[in-house]
């Protein structure tokens, strides 16, 4: 009876298009989705720890077919660097691990208890951690919204990383940011402005940091995102020129390029994301810088 009652719940959210709302109100929400994705597809490992805070945790989905033959990709969740959780991402995790992938969900602190730029030294943290226990496994770093620019951030200034003990070159195999915010435009609205001194410009903007070698990097974004205005995407990509590999999605919004991940909604995103990480050079070792 619940789940014919969760079910009914997911159907008329779909059918009324209200997914953002679904992802708006969080984990109690996306915890419906969550309900009718199937676990045949990986075995889970949840709240590994890379720290002492209790945000310093992260799930693995070990797919049940072809992982260790693939790169490891690592998700970061978004929600403004203010709200969030891996855990709300089974159905993410679900439609990768379905393709043959593993994928690990960290999470990290939120504003207010840290502002820019502690969460990447979470989520640098939080990767190496991973990598520690999957040494041989090349890494794809994908992340959603403020999720995006962590691991745009953390892609394009490999400081970060490298203080948690990883060499990007020879480790991250590539870097997909689904709706992210890139410095395109400075930043308007609280939280963001309170998070951010420079209102993600300068410095803080991802796109200012493009001139030197970098893993190849996918942006997807909507045209009718008014969360965060798809010229972002187009700034990037042209500052990076054939590093980046740009797909704009006509009329898809804010959550379309994370919620076509589930397997229940259709779309092209996550097909596209999948050949591109199969399109990934082969470097044998060499690394990216090379």
């Amino acid at each position: 009876m619940r789940r014919m009652i969760y079910f009914l719940i997911i159907l008329v959210m779909l059918l009324g298009g209200t997914f953002y709302a679904v992802l708006q109100n969080g984990a109690a929400s996306t915890a419906v989705l969550n309900f009718i994705t199937p676990s045949k597809t990986f075995e889970r490992e949840t709240d590994l720890s890379f720290g002492d805070h209790a945000r310093d945790k992260f799930d693995f989905y070990e797919a049940a077919e072809g992982g260790d033959d693939n790169p490891l990709l690592v998700f970061i969740h978004g929600g403004g660097w203010n709200s969030g959780d891996k855990k709300m991402y089974k159905f993410l995790a679900e439609g990768l691990t379905a393709e043959g992938y593993d994928v690990a969900l960290p999470n990290y602190r939120l504003y207010p208890e840290v502002k820019y730029p502690a969460f990447l030294d979470d989520n640098a943290r939080a990767i190496a951690a991973i990598h520690k226990q999957h040494p041989t496994r090349y890494l794809v770093l994908i992340g959603h919204s403020a999720g995006a620019y962590n691991v745009l951030k953390m892609g394009v200034k490999p400081e970060y990383l490298r203080a948690a003990g990883i060499e990007s070159c020879y480790t991250v195999k590539g870097i997909v940011g689904l709706a992210s915010p890139t410095g395109g435009y400075p930043a308007k609205s609280e939280p963001t402005i309170s998070i951010f001194p420079n209102r993600i410009q300068g410095e803080e903007a991802p796109l200012n940091h493009t001139d030197q070698a970098l893993p190849p990097i996918m942006l997807v974004h909507g045209t009718a995102d008014v969360t965060v205005r798809y010229e972002n995407a187009v700034k990037m990509a042209d500052n990076l020129g054939d590093r980046a590999t740009l797909k704009l999605y006509e009329d898809a919004d804010h959550t379309d390029p994370i919620k076509q991940f589930s397997r229940r909604f259709k779309g092209p995103i996550r097909d596209d994301v999948v050949a591109f990480i199969e399109g990934l050079p082969d470097d044998e070792g060499d690394g990216f810088c090379n």
